[in-house]
């Protein structure tokens, strides 16, 4: 990889910023869903998700990939199956 001027793999820095956004995109969704104000509340959760979107765009594919069978799984556990 190459090193930047401050000697810090390019590669690190990317991984630290997906990770960073994700965290702070989680957070202010928490964070939003606690506040009683309407207005904020939809603020901070539209803000916590916009966060999310970008964190998981500049996820590597693998993370991604991941990410999308985690989501797939709890869409499978949580809806009901009809029984015949």
């Amino acid at each position: 990889m190459r090193q930047t001027t401050d000697g810090v793999d390019e590669g690190e820095t990317m991984i630290a910023s997906y990770l960073v956004l994700l965290v702070i995109g989680l957070g202010a969704i928490w964070l939003g869903l606690k506040i009683r104000e309407e207005v904020y509340r939809i603020a901070v959760v539209f803000s916590g998700v916009m966060l999310l979107v970008m964190g998981f765009v500049l996820s590597p594919s693998a993370v991604q990939f991941g990410v999308v069978l985690i989501l797939l799984g709890l869409h499978k556990l949580y809806t009901p199956q009809p029984k015949f």
